[in-house]
C-alpha cells in the first residue's frame, strides 16, 4: 500500500495513476458493488508498485554506497505510521460506541497486531467458521501493510547479504524465492487456504515482480521501446488489470497463477507506459494523479468507514449510501494526505529522532489499549446486559467432553452419546449434520432424557450429511466431509439403528445468503462435478440427497430431515447490545425493534425453496420425513430473531434458548 517515488528515475505521474487503478477497485469491491467483483486484485497491483519503487531506491543507494538501514526504516516510518495511527485513533471512540463486547475484543486484538505488523497472521488465524464477519472488522485491511513490512524487514538484509555474490547470482536467488513463493500461492489457492491469502510466503513473489523491474531499469535506463511496443504493451497492462477487476470473483482460486493477471498488468504499465502512450496519458491526468497521491490514506480510511457504517446500521446499507461513504473515504484521505502525510515526510518539520520516538510511543500506546480491551473482554459493562444474556451468544459446548482428544482436523472426530447416553445399548436415534445439528443437540439431549432414550451424534461445521458429497473451500481439507458422511452411514448399517435425523444449514451449500452474491466458500463438489459454481452445488446437492435417502431407505431406516431454522439478516449480538446500550431497555421498544429487524417469512421461504422442493419430493414418496421448525419461530409473516432475548447466537445458529424452543417439535420425533 505504501510507495515512494524513485528520485533516480525522476517523477513518473503514471505510477500515481496506476495507484488509482489499484485503490478504487478495492474500495468499490469492499463497498459491495458486484460489478467490481474482482476489485480485491488492486492489492496485488499495489504490491508490484511497492516492490518496484522501494527496490529502486535501495539498489540505487547500494550502488552509490549510501544505503543505510536506519535511513530506510526512517522513510518507512514517516510514510506508514502517521496516517495509520490517525485512522486507528479515530476508530477507538467509534468502536467504544458501536462494537458489542465480542467484536470489541477482536478489535482490541487487532490494535495489538497492527503496530507489530502481524495483523495478517491474526486475520489468518481468526478466519474460522464462527469468526466475526470480515466486513465488520475495522482494521481487516491492515493485513496488506503487515505483508509489506514483513517483506521489507527481510528484503534489504537479503540484498545486503547477496550483494557480495554479484548481480547475476543475487537475481538467481531472488528468482528461486519468487518461484517457490508462487508455487506456494498456487498450491494454497487450489486448497482454498486462507494462509496463502494472508501470509508473506505466498505473496512475496508479487513484490518481487516489482523488484525485478527495478533491477531491469538499473541496467536499462528507462527509454522508449518503440511506439507500437510501448502502446500495445501498456494497453495490454490496462486490459489485464481491468479483466481481473471485472471478471474475477470470490470463486477465483487466489492468489496463485490467477494473481499473475493483475501483477503482470501492473508490470507492463510500469515498463512500457510513458507520456506518449495512451495508457501513460490517461494515468497522468490530474484526477488519476491526485487520487493516486492520496491512495495510501484512501486505502487506510475506507475499511473502517464501511465497517462502522455496517455495524451502526445493523442491516447492510444500500448502494447509494455505500457510494457516498466511498466518497467520504476519499475526502478523509485528502485531509490525511494534506495535513498528516506531507507534514511527517518533511524532515525539517520532524526529525529522525522524533519520527522514531513518536512511532515507538504510538505503537506501545495502541498495544497497551488493545491489551486492556482484550483482558477486559471487550468492556461488557458498556451495556446493561446480564451475564446470562451474554452467554446466549456463545457457541454450544455440549460436545466438549467427547471432543477432549479431538485435534480439529475433521478426520478424528468421534461419535458422542446424549440423552440416557447408555454405552451398553445400541443408540435409539442417530443425529447427523453440520453446526446446525450441533446447536440442536441440547434439545435432543433434553428430549431423549425425558424418554430414557440414547441419541448418538457426529458432525462437523460446514459438512452436510450427504453421501458422495464434498465441500470445496470449506473448513477442512478435501475428502473430510465425504468420509464423514460415509462413516455416518456405515455406523447406522453396522448398528442397525432404525431412526436417523439429518439437520444442516442446507441453503449454505446451494444458495449462499439473502440478496448477496454467492460467498467464496462451501461449494459442493463430487467425484463427477468439480466446478465451483451455484449450478454445480445445486446439482451435487440433488444427487447427494437422492443417494443418501435411497441408501438409508434400503437399510429400512426411518429418515427424518429437519429444515434449517429461519436465517436472519441482522446479527443478534449487535441488535440486543444496541438495545441495552447504557440504559435498561424498554421491553415494548425491544419487541418493536426485534419485529422490525427480523426476517420476513417470505424471504425465508424464498431462500429455502430449492432445498425444500427436493426434500418434500422425498417426503411425499415416503422415503423421508421433512420437519419444519417455522411454526416455532415465525409469527404473522415474520420469523423472529427473539423476544426480549435472542433465540440466536448469530445470523443463523440457534442459541441454547432457541434450542429449548425446538424441544416441543423434536420430542415427538424420538418417541
Amino acid at each position: 500500500m505504501s510507495t515512494h517515488h524513485n528520485p533516480a528515475l525522476g517523477y513518473r505521474p503514471e505510477i500515481d495513476g496506476l495507484r488509482t487503478l489499484a485503490v478504487l477497485p478495492v474500495i468499490l469491491f469492499h463497498a459491495g458493488f458486484q460489478a467490481f467483483s474482482g476489485g480485491f486484485i488492486g492489492v496485488d497491483v499495489f504490491f508490484v508498485i511497492s516492490g518496484y519503487l522501494i527496490t529502486s531506491i535501495i539498489v540505487n543507494e547500494m550502488q552509490a554506497g549510501t544505503f543505510s538501514l536506519a535511513t530506510f526504516y526512517e522513510r518507512r516510518a514517516r510514510r506508514i505510521l502517521p496516517p495509520l495511527f490517525v485512522v486507528m485513533l479515530t476508530c477507538l471512540p467509534l468502536a467504544w460506541l458501536w462494537l458489542n463486547p465480542l467484536d470489541f475484543k477482536f478489535f482490541a486484538k487487532s490494535l495489538i497486531a497492527v503496530p507489530t505488523f502481524s495483523s495478517n497472521i491474526l486475520f489468518w488465524r481468526e478466519s474460522g467458521y464462527f469468526d466475526v464477519v470480515s466486513e465488520l472488522k475495522p482494521l481487516l485491511h491492515t493485513w496488506t501493510l503487515a505483508v509489506e513490512e514483513q517483506y521489507y524487514l527481510f528484503f534489504p538484509l537479503l540484498l545486503m547479504a547477496g550483494w557480495r555474490l554479484g548481480r547475476r547470482w543475487l537475481l538467481v536467488l531472488l528468482a528461486v524465492i519468487a518461484a517457490a513463493s508462487l508455487a506456494l500461492a498456487e498450491r494454497g489457492a487450489n486448497d482454498q487456504s486462507s494462509a496463502a491469502f494472508y501470509l508473506l510466503s505466498a505473496r512475496a513473489w508479487e513484490l518481487l515482480v516489482g523488484s525485478f523491474i527495478a533491477f531491469y531499469f538499473t541496467r536499462h535506463p528507462r527509454r522508449m521501446h518503440g511506439e507500437a511496443l510501448d502502446q500495445g504493451a501498456s494497453l495490454l497492462g490496462m486490459a489485464l488489470i481491468g479483466y481481473g477487476v471485472f471478471a474475477f470473483d470470490s470463486t477465483t482460486p487466489f492468489p496463485g497463477v490467477h494473481a499473475l493477471v493483475p501483477t503482470l498488468g501492473a508490470a507492463l504499465i510500469i515498463l512500457f507506459a510513458n507520456p506518449k502512450t495512451l495508457a501513460g496519458k490517461l494515468l497522468s491526468t490530474r484526477p488519476f494523479v491526485l487520487t493516486g497521491l492520496i491512495s495510501y490514506s484512501a486505502y487506510l480510511w475506507h475499511q473502517p468507514v464501511f465497517a462502522f457504517a455496517r455495524d451502526g446500521n445493523l442491516v447492510e446499507p444500500g448502494p447509494v449510501f455505500m457510494l457516498a461513504l466511498a466518497g467520504l473515504s476519499l475526502i478523509l484521505a485528502w485531509l490525511s494526505w494534506r495535513f498528516v502525510e506531507r507534514f511527517f515526510r518533511d524532515k525539517r518539520a520532524v526529525s529522525r529522532r522524533q519520527v522514531f520516538a513518536a512511532g515507538a510511543f504510538g505503537s506501545l500506546l495502541f498495544m497497551a489499549l488493545g491489551l486492556v480491551g482484550y483482558t477486559n473482554n471487550g468492556f461488557a459493562g458498556r451495556f446493561d446486559v446480564t451475564a446470562d444474556a451474554m452467554e446466549s451468544f456463545a457457541y454450544t459446548q455440549i460436545r466438549v467432553p467427547c471432543d477432549k482428544n479431538y485435534n480439529g482436523d475433521g478426520w478424528s472426530i468421534d461419535f458422542c452419546r446424549f440423552g440416557a447416553a447408555r454405552q451398553d445399548v445400541t443408540p435409539d436415534i442417530a443425529v447427523f449434520g453440520d453446526s446446525h445439528a450441533e446447536v440442536l443437540l441440547p434439545a435432543f439431549d433434553a428430549s431423549a432424557k425425558a424418554l430414557s432414550k440414547t441419541v448418538v451424534h457426529i458432525g462437523l461445521a460446514g459438512c452436510p450429511p450427504l453421501l458422495g458429497v464434498d465441500v470445496a473451500r470449506g473448513n477442512y481439507e478435501p475428502g473430510v466431509c465425504t468420509a464423514l458422511a460415509q462413516r455416518e452411514y456405515d455406523y447406522v448399517k453396522a448398528n442397525g439403528i432404525k431412526k436417523v435425523i439429518l439437520a444442516a444449514r442446507w441453503t449454505l451449500y446451494t444458495e449462499g445468503d439473502y440478496e448477496k452474491p454467492r460467498k467464496s466458500n462451501y461449494f459442493l463438489i463430487s467425484d463427477h462435478q468439480q466446478r465451483l459454481a451455484n449450478a454445480t452445488s445445486r446439482q451435487v446437492f440433488e444427487q447427494g440427497l437422492a443417494q443418501t435417502v435411497a441408501a438409508y431407505h434400503a437399510l429400512g431406516t426411518q429418515l427424518i430431515i429437519i429444515e434449517q431454522v429461519p436465517q436472519q439478516q441482522v446479527d443478534p449480538k449487535n441488535l440486543y447490545y444496541r438495545l441495552a446500550r447504557g440504559t435498561q431497555a424498554d421491553e415494548a421498544k425491544t419487541l418493536a425493534w426485534v419485529n422490525e429487524l427480523s426476517v420476513p417469512m417470505s424471504k425465508h421461504q424464498q431462500l429455502q425453496a430449492f432445498n425444500r422442493h427436493l426434500i418434500e419430493a422425498d417426503s411425499s414418496n415416503g422415503n423421508a420425513t421433512l420437519l419444519s421448525l417455522d411454526t416455532l419461530f415465525c409469527r404473522q409473516a415474520t420469523c423472529l430473531i427473539g423476544d426480549s432475548r435472542s433465540y440466536y447466537m448469530d445470523y443463523n445458529h440457534l442459541n441454547a434458548r432457541g434450542a429449548e424452543l425446538a424441544v416441543s417439535a423434536i420430542e415427538p420425533l424420538l418417541r
